[in-house]
């Protein structure tokens, strides 16, 4: 085993790898492309996914989403697609009672009440948090 000429290859490999760009363009408006598809920021924050002709295909709370969806609308994996729909509303949806219990355990005011809402938002933090965590895997093994 010659160990300059593995050490030669590693590092051409690497200096590849660094070359190579995530196959996604953004528009001075901070909208993105990917192939035929644009992903433009709507009113409510959210991402909205476009074919290049127009035709409104969803409407997704994170952009990694709307990228993963795009990438699976178009090789046409329709299951796919949906988990990520699914994924990023499961997400959202435990991002947003995290926010309402920590609210409510912040101003309340009964401790039984307090105590309640601290449970509810640990739950809903940890479920937020795998639902982030599986997306950003996901997202990096499609791109």
């Amino acid at each position: 085993m010659n160990f300059k000429r593995q050490a030669e290859n590693l590092e051409s490999y690497l200096s590849e790898e660094f070359k190579k760009k995530l196959p996604i363009a953004v528009l001075p408006n901070g909208a993105l492309v990917y192939e035929n598809y644009i992903v433009k920021k709507n009113k409510a924050n959210q991402w909205d996914l476009y074919q290049s002709k127009g035709f409104k295909i969803g409407t997704f709370n994170l952009k990694a989403c709307a990228l993963m969806a795009a990438k699976c609308y178009g090789k046409n994996k329709i299951n796919e697609y949906n988990e990520i729909i699914n994924l990023d509303q499961y997400y959202q949806r435990n991002a947003t009672d995290s926010d309402i219990f920590k609210y409510r355990y912040d101003n309340g005011k009964d401790s039984i009440r307090k105590d309640l809402a601290l449970w509810r938002w640990e739950i809903t933090t940890a479920r937020a948090r795998t639902s982030k965590e599986q997306i950003a895997l996901r997202f990096r093994r499609m791109f």
